[in-house]
């Protein structure tokens, strides 16, 4: 993932975080790495693509979430992720249940 930002978008819910994975990939050329489930019925998704793109789909993907779901959404792009947040990104199945 060298050169690549990631970025993680965080809701509550799966119906919000696959509408916003529907809004970000079609506006954007971004890469879904996966969906985790974390616990307490919170749902994330890792994005990946340049920096301009992830900034977008992040906004993309919140205000689609927050529309859906009403309840909290939370995100973070890192322009140029250490190793293990982008093994997380690249892998966030790593997440699960934390």
């Amino acid at each position: 993932m060298a050169n690549q930002a990631v970025g993680f978008i965080e809701a509550e819910g799966f119906v919000p975080i696959f509408d916003a994975v529907d809004a970000m990939v079609k506006a954007t050329n971004v890469v879904v790495e996966g969906v985790v489930r974390l616990g307490g019925g919170l749902v994330a998704v890792a994005i990946s693509g340049d920096l301009a793109t992830v900034e977008e789909a992040s906004e993309i993907a919140e205000e689609t979430a927050k529309a859906i779901s009403g309840g909290s959404v939370s995100s973070i792009v890192f322009a140029n992720p250490c190793d293990p947040v982008a093994a997380l990104a690249a892998h966030p199945g790593l997440l699960e249940g934390s």
